[in-house]
């Protein structure tokens, strides 16, 4: 039993038994007026039929079909056999039985004395195949079309549905109308390409000549769907022996299953391929941020054609699209502020083309306002990721655990100011839409931040199956975390700041990871009421040429602030009177002129969101504001319109910052 023969089995349903069929010569026994055919101009081994055209219903009504029959055999010769009595298909009536529809067919309801033609007519209509294929499986395999004196066997197995080459036929699929619509269900099985993939479409295979394999293959690009379906049915195609012949024999290498559906199609219904319609309408772009959507009016019929594919070519540049049945696309990767028009052209599968006039030119740009977020905050981080990074080999990408805070927050300011993203993992399992990201990113490194209590060993791990370079940076509590950052990301004295935070609570932090990104410095953790020594000795290293205190004297105290001094005399505090307050005074202070590149806006009642977009906007030379789930704060608003910032990035869904927050932002800045 072949592997065709056992997948089709496991599914309920096998190849045919007389997969490599036999030539048919003229006028052969028992054969009424056979075909003369000489030539097979046009013959494409891997374009036998179009999806067009082997899945048009519409082709042939059950009178037609009857009608064809009768004309194929003017004279039956009846009587009997051993197996009973002789019937021609043009005579042929057997009662048909119900079948359940399913994701293939649409199911058919049985009756009584239903002739050969009524069958084919309703079962095309439920499958959803040409009546005029079945037509030609019935003459390929056969014969019945021409015959004169058939058997009732050939009935039973007409298609030869369910019949392996090397066992005998499944039961199931015994009678003609089992074999009929086994035989057209089994055909969109095939092209679903779901359990049947190795000739699947758009791809090259080599194909054999024969099943005795010493005959060899020849490699055969396989065009569509339908002809792929043919070859899971009959895996063998013609060789030049055997195209030379006709419909007769070429040599012992020969197989002519293929061969023959092609002829038969083509002497009795006409081309296998459908024409290409006119040329699409004049499409319409509609630009976006460094994208277009082109939509376009589809072709008026030619004689019920198809168009296999349309593409949507850009000028300039040339970047194209290519779409099977949809007349709608999204055209990427253009550049903002170039002016595009775009061009549609439609194609069958043998390779006849008409192209659509130029649209009008659209010019793709930046959105005033847009959001990066995901449905959890691990998917957040790898949106801010992609949108802030879009290009591989980042130098770093910090990885730190989405549960808690204080390890990133440290990293946001040097992630920032190192040119890499802060992606959020579990304890312990990396997330794989985080695993998925660090591939794309292909970072030169990767820092884990914290020790395995925080983000385990099996992080790690995983982490090292995509990015052997990995490292460390934590200690034994968030303040000597946040020193070992600050050690490998700013290794020589002279920095331009430090900036001092409290390791008890984020909001502060956040806001002050932007600026440090920007401008070049870490951020230190501090207790409440007194600076760590870790902390200290850290700014002792660092020579800052200044110190920002982020937060109030309620936040960050005032004895702190004298220990710093102690080390730097040159301090500020950068604070107000609420997280949002304290946001807007750090974007003040590390963002004096208005025409900033861009504008984070985060919810300021939790972390995660906040610490990617901390991150991205250090690298990107933007800040960090933070803002109510359902309003924007008046101190916000107003340093949104003195940053005046090129575009604005809202940090999250909007079940973590509102449709309303948006709107709000979109009317005062750029409505």
């Amino acid at each position: 039993m072949t592997l065709l023969a056992v997948v089709g089995l496991v599914l309920g349903t096998a190849v045919p038994a007389t997969a490599i069929s036999v030539p048919v010569a003229p006028a052969a026994a028992g054969v009424s007026g056979g075909p003369v055919k000489t030539s097979l101009a046009g013959f494409d081994a891997g374009n036998l039929i179009s999806d067009a055209v082997f899945t048009n219903k519409t082709t042939m009504t059950e009178a037609q079909i009857q009608s064809f029959f009768t004309s194929k055999v003017k004279t039956c010769r009846g009587g009997s056999d051993k197996y009973g009595p002789i019937v021609c298909l043009k005579d042929f009536r057997i009662n048909s039985v119900t079948m359940p529809a399913d994701k293939y067919c649409k199911g058919y309801t049985g009756a009584k004395n239903e002739s050969a033609a009524r069958i084919i007519y309703r079962v095309s209509q439920a499958c959803n195949i040409n009546p005029q294929v079945l037509i030609v499986m019935l003459q390929k395999e056969q014969g019945l079309v021409t015959h004169t004196w058939p058997s009732a066997w050939r009935y039973d197995i007409a298609l030869g549905q369910g019949c392996p080459d090397t066992a005998p036929c499944d039961p199931n699929f015994v009678g003609f109308f089992h074999q009929i619509y086994g035989a057209a269900r089994q055909m969109q099985l095939y092209m679903e390409g779901r359990y049947f993939t190795w000739y699947a479409p758009g791809k090259t295979w080599n194909i054999l000549y024969n099943p005795n394999k010493s005959c060899g293959t020849s490699p055969v690009r396989v065009a569509n769907k339908a002809t792929s379906a043919l070859y899971y049915y009959t895996p063998y195609q013609p060789n030049a022996a055997a195209l030379r012949a006709g419909y007769g024999t070429g040599d012992s290498c020969s197989a002519y299953g293929n061969r023959n559906f092609y002829n038969y199609f083509t002497d009795w219904f006409g081309p296998t391929k459908a024409n290409v319609p006119g040329a699409p309408g004049r499409p319409t772009a509609t630009a976006g941020d460094r994208q277009a959507t082109v939509s376009w009016p589809a072709p008026g019929s030619n004689g019920g054609a198809a168009i296999s594919s349309y593409t949507v070519t850009a000028q300039p540049g040339g970047r194209s699209v290519t779409t099977t049945g949809a007349t709608k696309t999204v055209v990427t990767g253009l550049s903002n502020g170039t002016s595009y028009t775009f061009s549609v052209t439609a194609k069958n599968l043998a390779g006849t083309s008409k192209a659509s006039a130029a649209s009008a030119a659209v010019a793709p740009k930046s959105p005033a306002v847009t959001r990066e977020g995901g449905v959890s905050r691990y998917e957040t981080a790898v949106a801010v990721s992609k949108a802030g990074f879009p290009s591989a080999g980042v130098p770093v990408a910090y990885v730190a655990s989405g549960q808690d805070f204080p390890d990133a927050l440290s990293g946001a300011g040097a992630a920032g100011a190192l040119g890499g993203p802060v992606l959020l993992t579990r304890s312990g399992g990396l997330p794989d839409v985080a695993k998925a990201e660090l591939a794309r990113l292909a970072p030169k490194r990767v820092v884990i931040l914290g020790g395995t209590g925080v983000v385990s060993a099996a992080v790690e791990k995983q982490v090292r199956a995509v990015v052997p370079a990995v490292t460390r940076q934590g200690g034994a509590s968030r303040y000597d975390t946040a020193v070992a950052v600050s050690k490998a990301g700013f290794p020589s004295a002279g920095v331009p700041v430090a900036y001092v935070a409290s390791g008890q609570d984020f909001p502060d932090a956040l806001s002050g990871a932007a600026a440090a990104g920007a401008l070049g410095g870490p951020v230190l953790l501090t207790r409440s009421g007194g600076l760590p020594d870790v902390a200290k000795a850290e700014l002792a290293r660092l020579a800052p040429k200044r110190v920002v205190i982020l937060g109030g004297t309620g936040v960050v105290s005032a004895a702190v602030e004298k220990q710093v001094r102690a080390v730097v005399p040159a301090v500020t505090r950068q604070g107000g009177a609420s997280r949002y307050d304290t946001a807007v005074a750090v974007s003040k202070a590390g963002f004096p002129s208005a025409g900033v590149p861009v504008a984070y806006v985060a919810n300021g009642r939790d972390f995660p969101d906040a610490l990617s977009g901390a991150a991205a906007a250090g690298a990107l030379g933007g800040p960090v504001l933070l803002t109510w789930p359902g309003a924007v704060p008046d101190a916000v608003t107003a340093e949104l319109a003195r940053l005046a910032p090129k575009r604005v990035v809202i940090l999250g869904g909007t079940g973590v910052v509102s449709a309303a927050v948006e709107a709000q932002i979109s009317a005062q800045l750029y409505e």
